[in-house]
């Protein structure tokens, strides 16, 4: 409503002027004039007409947006549920609210069935963890968890001895990485060839099992 106070004060400040300027052009006033004098006149009729046109546009201009926002009382339940559709996109972004939909369960797990190699590269680590997360959301994911953890913006996933803390609580293999999105498209950002997912399993053997599923539960954060 202070919006559409303003567009009409503006409205009535410009139509007050047009109507000074036709005031003015309709005074009648006598004087001697020399070709000097009309040609000085009639520059500032060409202004002053210049003006005029320019002042008519802006009226057209601040009346069609008038006539929105006029519009737009009348579609007030439309916008309330718009608003309210937002607010829980927000809050679901920010990890404010349980998210349920389709998407797809990973399950990543050390590799312990080789024991001749450096076992540094057998192991599961923080950032695995990391770029495997990136991928997904590359990939639309709406909701992430891992081991029924909320990951939000501002998770640090940081490796403490044999475990990764998440959220400042420290979990261990294997781990659950939930996510919420496009079930064929987070499946194809792990299992696609080259992805890091992809490379992890068949260059280092580390165990990435996937499946996708129609129904996922991911609950909000919780300190």
């Amino acid at each position: 409503m202070t919006k559409n106070r303003v567009l009409i004060t503006a409205l009535a400040v410009i139509i007050g002027f047009l109507a000074g300027l036709q005031i003015m052009n309709d005074s009648k006033s006598y004087a001697f004039i020399n070709v000097n004098s009309v040609a000085v006149f009639s520059n500032e009729l060409n202004a002053i007409n210049n003006e005029i046109e320019g002042l008519k546009s802006i009226i057209v201009m601040t009346s069609r947006e008038l006539n929105k926002y006029q519009l737009s009382e009348f579609n007030s339940e439309y916008i309330a549920d718009y608003l309210a559709e937002e607010t829980n996109r927000i809050k679901a972004i920010a990890g404010y609210t349980n998210v349920r939909g389709e998407g797809v369960l990973i399950k990543l797990s050390d590799n312990e069935s080789n024991t001749q190699r450096n076992t540094n590269y057998d192991l599961i680590h923080d950032v695995d963890v990391a770029m495997i997360i990136n991928d997904l959301i590359d990939s639309g994911a709406e909701a992430i968890s891992i081991n029924g953890k909320r990951i939000l913006a501002k998770t640090e996933i940081v490796c403490v001895g044999p475990l990764i803390k998440i959220n400042g609580e420290g979990v261990g293999a294997p781990f659950i990485i939930k996510a919420i999105g496009n079930k064929d498209l987070l499946s194809a950002a792990i299992n696609a060839p080259n992805t890091y997912a992809y490379n992890l399993k068949n260059v280092y053997g580390l165990g990435i099992e996937t499946m996708k599923s129609d129904f996922i539960l991911i609950p909000k954060y919780s300190d």
